[in-house]
């Protein structure tokens, strides 16, 4: 038992059912209408109710209307109400009967419900029960004008429940396909949605950034890889992106109008569009970008996809490769060119055993095929190493010396003098491996552009700003047309062609490799005179010189 305050009743009332409320609105429009009239009649023709016939009638039908809304018609089977129905109708024959007025029109009420909402056979017993009715009535004033009553009402309420049975089964009908068309749009809308939703799961699933552009350069989506590739608001894809575009690692950044999403709002198409994006988080990402036009579905305007791929892991393999091919390859050549030479002065000088030729013979000739092959696969590579390798404190003139050396017996076969004007060390901080590929390109190509009796001259001293090599051949030289695309990769003068093989890749590396070291690399040549290539590297190369070889186009 509570205590402290009342104690509140509540009443739960059921709500009727959309049936029930049908049937209590079809019969109290039935009374409503009763008692209107009833009103108006009572102020017009008062005697009426003089007439127990007229006023049981009356009564009856405001009864029936009480119990209707009393009875539980959810419990009762469907044709149930069929007998308020003709409970109605006979009360409103009663009331009609014998009488100047024509009540007789409050039988539409009935007949209506009965054609709406129950079988033919039904408003046929209705109807045949206001026909019984009326032929009572006409028999008590017998006469044609009775009879055509009789016959115009019957015709009335039967045109009445037909049309209405009709309109309700259409609309039935109607009703039908309606749900069925809603059932089947509500499918395919949760299948649409589940489509969608799988969609987004697999392209946010993805490690490729895609970007959706309308025909008007509006983005329409993106996906979870690209908001983190740029640095995007998932919420809000229209923000500004983090990170910045570059054309090249720690390059200039790319234009706004050049950049691969407005080029794609633009309507360009292209494929492998190469950027670098230094992200938000501070790293270096290399990006392949590709935009590809999609078609118009229907109702759907054309759009513009933007994939975008992550290729950095892809970028630094393939140029740790090609830096390695290359390396590998080029730096083959100048231990073979020692083996050919001394095999060819072993052949010319030492006459040897005609066992013993056979075998130089045989190392001869596979040397020359290992070289063949070093130069192919040169060729076939892109070199370029793209890191700072470790620098180091290097004697530029024990290098050149080493290299001389090496290269000596090549040069005394083909009858070509070497000078050295080395007369103190050559301290630089360098990366002494790269050092010695300069070196040795260097009097390589001097000893093999220089014809028979001639001389390489090599003078290495230092300067106030670090060191310098100068390497002058008395060789084959350069035209002035030639010389400014000398350092091109894979380009060779026509004389150099006739004169001996090569790929036009050395000079170009030495070149870089120079650059790399804060040096500088300059030719002077004259054809028919020779070519003199000068080195100036300085003592310590600056923190912010990077050993970078570009790849040849």
């Amino acid at each position: 038992m509570a205590v402290g305050g009342p104690v509140e009743a509540v009443l739960d009332v059921p709500t009727p059912d959309a049936r029930t409320r049908s049937i209590w609105l079809t019969q109290l429009v039935l009374g409503a209408s009763v008692v209107t009239i009833n009103v108006v009649v009572l102020a017009l023709q008062p005697q009426l109710f003089a007439r127990w016939t007229y006023l049981a009638s009356a009564f009856a039908l405001l009864a029936i209307t009480i119990v209707t809304l009393a009875v539980p018609w959810s419990r009762l089977p469907s044709w149930a109400p069929l007998a308020v129905i003709f409970a109605d109708t006979l009360a409103i024959g009663v009331m009609a009967t014998n009488t100047e007025a024509r009540f007789s029109f409050f039988w539409v009420f009935p007949v209506m419900w009965v054609g709406m909402h129950f079988s033919p056979r039904a408003l046929a017993a209705v109807l045949a029960t206001v026909g019984a009715v009326l032929l009572v009535d006409a028999s008590l004033v017998p006469g044609n004008a009775s009879v055509l009553r009789v016959f115009m009402i019957l015709l009335s309420l039967t045109f009445i429940g037909i049309t209405a049975h009709i309109a309700l089964r259409r609309t039935r009908a109607l009703r039908r396909l309606l749900r069925r068309q809603a059932n089947r749009l509500t499918a395919t809308l949760a299948r649409r949605s589940d489509q969608e939703r799988r969609t987004n799961e697999i392209l946010n699933g993805v490690d490729t950034g895609i970007a959706r552009l309308s025909h008007d350069g509006r983005i329409l989506t993106v996906n979870d890889a690209y908001s983190r590739l740029y640095g995007l608001d998932p919420l809000d894809p229209l923000v500004p992106p983090r990170s910045v575009e570059y054309t090249a690692m720690r390059g200039m950044p790319v234009p706004a109008s050049e950049r691969p999403l407005a080029r794609a709002a633009r309507g360009e198409t292209f494929t492998d569009a190469r950027v670098w994006l230094f992200t938000a988080e501070g790293e270096w990402r290399a990006l392949s970008v590709t935009a590809k036009r999609l078609r118009a579905y229907r109702d759907e305007e054309p759009s513009t996809l933007l994939l975008v791929h992550d290729v950095t892991a892809i970028t630094h393999a393939q140029r740790e490769r090609e830096r390695l091919t290359a390396m590998a390859s080029h730096e083959l050549k100048h231990p073979l060119t020692v083996m050919i030479g001394n095999a060819e002065l072993a052949l010319e000088l030492d006459d040897p055993a005609p066992r013993t030729r056979q075998r130089l013979e045989a190392i001869l000739r596979a040397s020359e095929r290992m070289l063949e092959m070093t130069e192919s696969m040169l060729v076939g590579s892109r070199n370029g190493f793209d890191r700072r390798d470790d620098f180091a404190d290097v004697d530029l003139r024990q290098l050149v010396l080493e290299s001389v050396a090496s290269f000596r017996p090549t040069a005394t076969t083909h009858d070509v003098r070497i000078d050295l004007e080395l007369d103190e060390p050559l301290p630089v901080i360098a990366d002494g491996f790269r050092l010695r590929q300069v070196v040795d390109n260097l009097v390589s190509n001097a000893i093999k552009y220089t014809p028979r009796d001639g001389e390489v001259r090599i003078v290495g001293c230092r300067t106030e700003a670090g060191v310098s090599l100068s390497v002058a051949d008395t060789g084959i030289g350069i035209s002035p047309d030639d010389l400014p695309r000398i350092m091109t990769p894979y380009f060779r003068t026509a004389e150099a062609k006739e004169k001996a093989g090569g790929t036009g890749l050395g000079l170009g590396i030495t070149h870089q490799i120079v650059q790399a070291h804060g040096g500088t690399l300059s030719i002077d040549s004259r054809p028919g005179v020779g070519t003199t290539v000068s080195v100036h590297l300085p003592c310590e190369p600056s923190d912010t010189i990077r050993t970078t070889v570009q790849e040849p186009a």
